[in-house]
């Protein structure tokens, strides 16, 4: 009842009996699964890429888990950033998910219909490692293959910090609380990955980006992947998007087309910073291979 209560078109604003609803059962869920502790189980329903569907059960209050549900439901949760990969998945051969969480582009690209190649997903947690472990073996889901570990610019160990409310894990500074604690992660270089080379990439790892990239320069130079990242620093992408432009990428601030069609635009940032302000979703496309992606 209470996930059902909190799905909304996120393109719409809730009000009336809708916002209330959905307060309430924000507030109902804080209390019975955050301070009680109460369990949460449900059944995951969704339509498989290759006809007919699949269920697996989650842990129902857990808001990630109804970011799927409401992207089929209303088409709002992350608009531009789906759209956008979904697009470039049916001109893909191989997705690497990094920073995965649980899994909802691994999702997305699994039950694509027009993408037929392998989903690598990479997440420094555990715990959601084992949640997209479970998701895929229980849906038949052959082409995903969950890494089990984080990407960085050296491999080994790593302390991490977690958030247990917003399901989030990041890296922190090796003398940080979470070293403290002994809370580590094991962490690899892209360009050490033993596995065939993404051409098209998904990054969110909380400002570890730029060190993601530093450990995949043959990699990156090589096989020129299309890259959707998170940058939160002001001016042409930040340290992340100046080391992609000097390896040879076009960077542009992916948002979302407005009209009645969804749809989406991809605005070019200049070196220089010229569009200014903060740029959460950026897309890095090699020089000269615009053609190949956006073509008709």
């Amino acid at each position: 009842m209470l996930p059902r209560l909190r799905l909304y078109d996120p393109s719409r604003k809730p009000r009336g009996l809708k916002k209330l609803g959905r307060k309430f059962a924000q507030t109902a869920d804080e209390i019975a699964h955050g301070w009680m502790r109460l369990p949460a189980r449900g059944v995951f329903t969704v339509q498989l890429a290759g006809g007919g569907s699949g269920a697996f059960e989650i842990d129902a209050h857990q808001s990630a888990y109804l970011a799927f549900a409401s992207r089929r439901m209303h088409g709002g949760y992350e608009l531009a950033e789906t759209l956008f990969l979904e697009a470039m998945l049916a001109k893909s051969s191989c997705f690497y998910d990094v920073g995965a969480n649980w899994g909802y582009y691994t999702l997305c690209a699994a039950t694509h219909p027009e993408f037929k190649g392998n989903i690598h997903a990479f997440d420094i947690s555990d715990q959601m490692n084992t949640a997209i472990s479970r998701m895929a073996d229980t849906l038949g889901l052959t082409n995903v293959e969950v890494m089990g570990y984080g990407l960085s610019d050296h491999s080994g160990d790593i302390a991490i910090s977690a958030d247990r409310a917003a399901q989030l894990t990041k890296v922190i500074a090796e003398s940080g609380h979470g070293a403290a604690r002994g809370v580590t992660a094991r962490i690899v270089r892209l360009d050490d990955v033993e596995r065939p080379a993404p051409d098209l990439m998904k990054i969110d790892v909380e400002d570890h980006e730029l060190a993601v990239f530093e450990g995949g320069r043959e990699m990156l130079e090589q096989h020129r992947p299309v890259i959707l990242f998170e940058s939160r620093i002001e001016g042409g992408g930040g340290k992340a998007g100046a080391f992609l432009r000097a390896h040879g990428y076009h960077i542009y601030h992916l948002q979302q087309r407005r009209g009645t069609v969804p749809g989406v635009e991809l605005l070019p940032i200049d070196s220089d910073g010229t569009r200014s302000g903060e740029h959460f979703n950026l897309v890095a496309v090699p020089a000269g291979d615009e053609a190949r992606w956006f073509g008709q």
